[in-house]
Order: structure tokens, then C-alpha cells, then sequence
């Protein structure tokens, strides 16, 4: 039986095929934006066509397949999501503007733009009902005030209506309510509630209107695919990762379309922690660059890093994520030279269609892919193990008249300077990430993915002081391993609210009792067996006085765990350390505010076994496959570089730089200052001369 992992969304539909056996077959399929299920199935033809077999005899034989996919967060991004409107309590229907923030990127610029709403103000209906912050209702719902809004919405053209009430969090008596009577008209309803159970209705309103607006997007990609996989004979599980990491059915994933968003690059950490654990690393960062953006994730002591700060194309979504920073420098971003003379690249892409010049599909701008072209970093005679030809003339064509002839530089020149600018800029942001987050990256390991991660990542290592990189054989599909290794996880949260000694150990047990009661119906639902669900606890948690909450997670427990006295001192003790770790101080003498419990039900999938390779010498001569001409930043210009094969590469063979691997669906960059041996598992272990020799 096999399992196939594909991540759609992006410049490629990337696909990994694996069997009993543990044997992997890997795909790439150009993504077909219009119509992302045309993809799904080529990307599953491919796979089929490497064991010889047809796309519907590799269905049959499937147990399951599991999808990630940034079509929601691409929804998102150009506008193109549901007509919706808000219904919210009288008094609040400005929610969403007095709940933005002032773009921190140029805070100080009086002439920005404004922020544009995904609803407009007209279409936010304004019902007379209020509960108050205990949970208490004090003004009952108006029903009518409903109908009448409902009615509104229908000579609007409304697609899915949201309802956003305040304090519906601890009671959400009234929007379910709402919710039955808008059901008469519109199936689509969406409760902020049921979207997330959170204090703040700023939070909670911008993450239920991203629900809705993705929700019929999400819902016709869903069925479509099931229609296509079940005309294809295929009778398995189709399963979805979810933004925070865990993978969910259809119906989970369509009751809240908001865990779709951010899907696709939640699985890369996943796969960066494994990766982590072969290598021996205690700190590591993932980079996934991709055809449009450089995915990046920092894990701490191979933890996965979660955030309730996540924000797409300027939209909050306060749901529980892989805390994946997203930076808008892939292999398609766009060149160009300003109004001032200055060279700028990203975060505009030429995407998948018409793509790079250099693709031949009709792109006229430069990408930072046509300059690795002109630079010889991609071999033009093996994009894509030679399946894929790429036009040199073309991007050099591009880069000429966009860039050379504005900066009065050759193309070679503005090729270079493209490619030092996306690297600088993808440096500078991963710095950020690091500072903020508290960390020095120079006491991390740099797990790189993507098709174009292993061009740029030595590079942006460099300018980081990380000393040593890990790339996987497959960085190409670096997101689909991340998925085989995703397990069911649903969240649940309830609001809490105490203070000092008004924590009662007693009352928190009942209120994790009643969440893991849920979280177990629902991964039963899954076709999951009780026995194989283990429970994460946790909280987010500040000091008496403080407004910004910090999460915490106690160690996985079973789901009959008793919670006593000590678990909540461990919660605690959790909060000061992790306190200390992002802010150089914490003090256990101060009280904390328990404000939100939270809880993981989480569920096993099987664990992804990679297969070792015999040692073998350092030479690693019988793998060159030729020479040629590559540009040496060392040397200023271009000189004869060797080339290996990366499927002649064996366990303990090492290659100086300068020096390229071509692999099929990748290539590797050895600059000159570093040298790279292939570990136990084919993957590449790449380290600054210096630093191997003194070891």
C-alpha cells in the first residue's frame, strides 16, 4: 500500500510517494493556479509513472493521501475570496479598523494608504444583544434584527455571512442562535465562536471574516478533489494539513476554513525537526525558498515554535500556528529599478504562470531565477532533471533591458546584483526573526528546502555567522516529507481569566476534562482509537498587569492524566523560563494571569524511517559529471566549476567548493569558502572550512 504526500499552491505541485517498503518516489508539476486540482492529479500521474504503474492503479492501492496547500492563503492575498458581510453587537460595528495596527514596516509615513477591509463598513449589520465579560446576558438578542440583516445581505449578493459578537467566547448562547436563524437563508454561516475561542474581539472578528472569505473557495476545492480522487478509484483517506501543523479531515477543515490557511508551509518545520534529530542538532532554523516567498521557522531545541500573531496580506489570524515567518524573495520574484535609481526585487513574483523569463512561457520580467541562470547556478539543460529547458537568451533579454540599461551595468553585473540583493534581503529578515524572537542564529543550524533554497542558502548563512547548513536530498520537497510526518491534532481553548490565588487547580481540571472530552469525539470521529490519543496541555499566561500573553505547553500526558497542584506549578515555572528566554528576565515572585487554557488532542500517524547508506571514501571523483562556467564571487567572474551528480553522491564523500551539485529536481551552490560531506542518509552536511578543519 502506499501514502502520498503533495503540497499544491505554489510555482510547483510538489508530490512524495511512499510505500511499505519505505521506498520514495518524489514529482514536481507546474501549478495550474485556476484550477490547483488539474495539479494534484498530475503531480500524481508523475509519481505513478515512476513505478510504472497508472495514475489509477496507484489510487487504488493508496491508504491515504494527505494535501497542504497555500490556496487559501493565495485567496487571501489577491482578493479573491466570498462577498461576506458582518453582523455584529450594536455599538461595534468598527471592530475591524479599531482593531488594526499601524503598519510597523513605516509607522511614521502620514501618507499610507489605509488598511483595506475584507468587509466593507456597509455591509456590517449592526443587531441589539449583549453578554457581558462573565458570560452574563444582559440585553437579550433581537431576532428580528437578525432577520432583517439576513434580508439585507440578500439584496447585497452576500456569499457567507459572519457573526462576531462581543463576549461570545465564555457564551456564545447568542451567535449560536443567530446562527440557526441565518441557516434558513445561507448554509455558509460562519461563528466567530466556533472559529476561535479567544478575548478580543479585534482577534476574533479579523480571523472569523478570513473563515468566511476562504470558505467557498476551500469548499469547491475540496469537493472538486474528492470527485476527481473517488472517478479515479481511489476508496483511502484524504486528509489536509492544518495551519497548526496537524492533519484533519474534510469536514474538520471545512467547519473552519481558517485551519487551511497556512497549511502548505506548516509542514517544512515538521520535516526541519527530523532533519534535526539525524544530524545531531539541538537549535535549528528551516528555510523553504520557494518560487514566491522564503518560508522560515525557527526551533529551539528541535521544538516547533507556535504563534497566534499570524498575518497574511495584512489580515490577523488568531488561530494557533506553526509560527512560519514568510519573506517575499522566492525564485520568481520580480526585479526592477525604481523612480530613485535604486535596484529593488520581491515581493512580486511571476508566480507559476507565465513564471521566469528564462521559462519561455511568456514572462517579460526578471526573477531572481533568470539571474542564477545567467550567473550558472541553475544548469539551463538541467531545470528539472532536463524535462524543464530554460532559455538563457530570455532572462538574459530580461535583466538587460529592466536592470542593465536603468543602472548602465552589463547583464552579468545586474545579474549579480539581483541575486547579492535577494540574498541580502533574505538575510536581513531571517536577522529580524531571529532578534525578535529572542535568538542569535549564530547558535543555530540552517535546514534548508525548496528548489532554490540550496542556490542561496550558503550564501545567506554567511551573512548570518551560522556556520553549518543541512540539506536533505530532497530540499525540493521539503514541504511533502513534512507532511508524511504530520500526526491528527485538533486545538481547543477556553477562556480562563484568573489571577494569583484565584487559580484554582480544582477548576482548571474541569475545564481540561470538558476540552479533552471534545478533543476525543472529534479525533473518534476521525476513525481514530482512544488508546492512540495522547493529550498536550498548556496555557497562555502573563504577569499580573502585563496585556501580551505568552504560551506554554506542558509534555505530552494520556487523556486520563490527573491534573493536580504540581501540573500547575509546572505550567508556571514553564511561563518564567520562557519569559526569561525572550526577554532576559522573568521574576517567580510576581503572580501570573492564567488567561486562556489550552489543549492538543493529538494522534500518531506512522513515523517516516530514513534508510542509511554504507561508508564509503572522501573522493568523491567518480560522482563529477563535467565542468563548466560558473561565476565565483571569490574570483569576480566566471570560471570552470565542477559539476557532480548528485545521484552518484555516496555516504562519506566530500566536495570543496567552489563547486555545484546538479540533482534532478535541484541544485546545490558550494561556495569557495566551504566544504560538504554526504551523511549516512544522502544528505549533504555543509560546514565553513575553517570551522571542519578545526574540528
Amino acid at each position: 500500500m502506499f501514502e502520498i504526500a503533495i503540497d499544491t499552491g505554489g510555482t510547483f505541485t510538489d508530490g512524495v510517494l511512499i510505500d511499505d517498503e519505505r521506498r520514495i518516489s518524489v514529482a514536481k508539476f507546474p501549478t495550474d493556479i485556476v484550477n490547483p486540482g488539474k495539479s494534484l492529479m498530475g503531480c500524481i500521474e508523475l509519481l505513478a509513472r515512476e513505478r510504472d504503474l497508472t495514475d489509477q492503479a496507484l489510487l487504488t492501492g493508496t491508504r491515504t493521501i494527505v494535501i497542504g496547500s497555500t490556496i487559501a492563503t493565495n485567496c487571501v492575498v489577491s482578493k479573491k475570496g466570498a462577498k461576506c458581510c458582518m453582523i455584529c453587537t450594536k455599538g461595534f460595528r468598527d471592530m475591524l479598523e479599531l482593531s488594526s495596527r499601524i503598519p510597523k514596516e513605516d509607522p511614521y509615513n502620514l501618507r499610507i494608504s489605509p488598511p483595506q477591509y475584507l468587509i466593507p463598513r456597509f455591509l456590517r449589520f449592526e443587531v441589539e444583544e449583549r453578554v457581558q465579560f462573565d458570560g452574563k446576558i444582559i440585553t437579550p438578542l433581537n431576532e428580528d434584527q437578525v432577520r432583517e440583516a439576513v434580508k439585507k445581505a440578500r439584496q447585497q449578493g452576500v456569499e457567507v455571512p459572519i457573526v462576531c459578537f462581543l463576549h461570545s467566547y465564555i457564551n456564545p448562547e447568542h451567535e449560536e442562535r443567530a446562527g440557526e436563524i441565518i441557516k434558513a437563508e445561507y448554509p455558509n454561516v460562519v461563528l466567530s465562536s466556533h472559529i476561535v475561542r479567544k478575548r478580543m474581539e479585534g482577534y476574533r472578528s479579523h480571523t472569523a471574516v478570513l473563515a468566511g472569505y476562504v470558505k467557498p473557495v476551500i469548499s469547491n476545492f475540496i469537493q472538486k478533489l474528492e470527485n476527481e480522487l473517488q472517478s479515479s478509484r481511489f476508496k483511502g483517506a484524504l486528509l489536509f494539513i492544518t495551519c497548526a501543523g496537524g492533519v484533519a479531515t474534510p469536514e474538520v477543515c471545512l467547519n473552519n476554513p481558517a485551519l487551511m490557511i497556512g497549511s502548505g508551509p506548516a509542514a517544512g518545520p515538521l520535516f526541519a525537526n527530523l532533519l534535526g534529530e539525524l544530524g545531531g542538532f539541538k537549535n535549528i532554523a528551516s528555510i523553504d525558498i520557494g518560487g514566491t516567498t522564503i518560508d522560515l521557522c525557527i526551533l529551539p531545541g528541535g521544538k516547533t515554535s507556535i504563534t497566534t500573531e499570524m498575518v497574511v496580506a495584512g489580515h490577523r489570524n488568531a488561530i494557533e500556528s506553526v509560527d512560519v515567518t514568510s519573506i517575499g524573495v522566492g525564485g520568481g520574484a520580480i526585479a526592477r529599478v525604481d523612480p530613485r535609481g535604486m535596484l529593488r526585487i520581491g515581493p512580486d513574483s511571476a508566480g507559476a504562470d507565465p513564471g521566469p523569463a528564462c521559462y519561455g512561457k511568456g514572462g517579460q520580467r526578471p526573477t531572481l531565477t533568470d539571474a542564477d541562470v545567467i550567473l550558472g547556478y541553475i544548469p539551463a539543460d538541467y531545470f528539472l532533471g532536463g524535462t524543464i529547458p530554460l532559455h538563457r537568451d530570455l532572462a538574459s533579454k530580461a535583466i538587460e533591458n529592466d536592470v542593465g540599461k536603468a543602472l548602465a551595468i552589463d547583464e552579468i553585473q545586474a545579474a549579480f546584483a539581483i541575486k547579492s540583493l535577494a540574498e541580502e534581503n533574505m538575510a536581513k529578515e531571517a536577522f529580524l526573526k531571529f532578534v525578535n524572537s529572542g535568538y542569535d542564529p549564530r547558535e543555530f543550524v540552517l535546514v534548508v528546502g525548496g528548489g532554490a533554497g540550496p542556490v542561496h542558502a550558503a550564501a545567506m548563512a554567511e551573512k548570518l555567522e551560522m556556520k553549518e547548513l543541512y540539506i536533505p536530498k530532497h530540499a525540493a520537497v521539503f514541504c511533502p516529507f513534512g507532511i508524511l510526518l504530520a500526526d491528527y491534532k485538533y486545538i481547543l481553548n477556553r477562556f480562563y481569566n484568573r489571577s494569583g490565588h484565584e487559580i484554582d487547580p480544582e477548576e482548571m481540571r474541569r475545564l481540561y476534562q470538558a476540552m479533552e472530552k471534545e478533543g476525543l469525539d472529534i479525533l473518534k470521529r476521525q476513525g481514530i482509537d482512544e488508546k492512540d490519543i495522547q493529550i498536550v496541555r498548556g496555557a497562555a499566561v502573563r504577569y499580573f498587569g502585563q496585556l501580551h500573553n505568552i504560551d506554554v505547553f506542558l509534555p505530552e500526558v494520556r487523556a486520563d492524566e490527573a491534573w493536580t497542584e504540581e501540573t500547575v506549578k509546572s505550567l508556571t515555572h514553564g511561563f518564567h523560563a520562557r519569559h526569561h528566554d525572550l526577554y532576559g528576565r522573568s521574576d517567580p515572585s510576581m503572580p501570573v494571569t492564567i488567561e486562556i487554557l489550552k489543549l492538543h488532542a493529538v494522534a500518531k500517524r506512522r513515523s517516516l524511517e530514513m534508510t542509511t547508506e554504507p561508508l564509503n571514501s572522501e573522493d568523491a571523483s567518480a560522482a563529477l559529471k563535467r565542468e563548466r562556467q560558473v561565476y565565483c564571487d571569490e574570483k569576480d567572474g566566471f570560471i570552470d566549476t565542477p559539476c557532480y551528480d548528485s545521484e552518484r553522491l555516496k555516504h562519506g564523500h566530500v566536495i570543496t567548493g567552489p563547486a555545484i551539485i546538479e540533482g534532478t529536481k535541484t541544485t546545490v551552490v558550494i561556495p569557495g569558502k566551504y566544504r560538504l560531506r554526504v551523511d549516512a542518509y544522502g544528505n549533504y552536511v555543509m560546514r565553513r572550512c575553517q570551522v571542519e578543519q578545526g574540528k
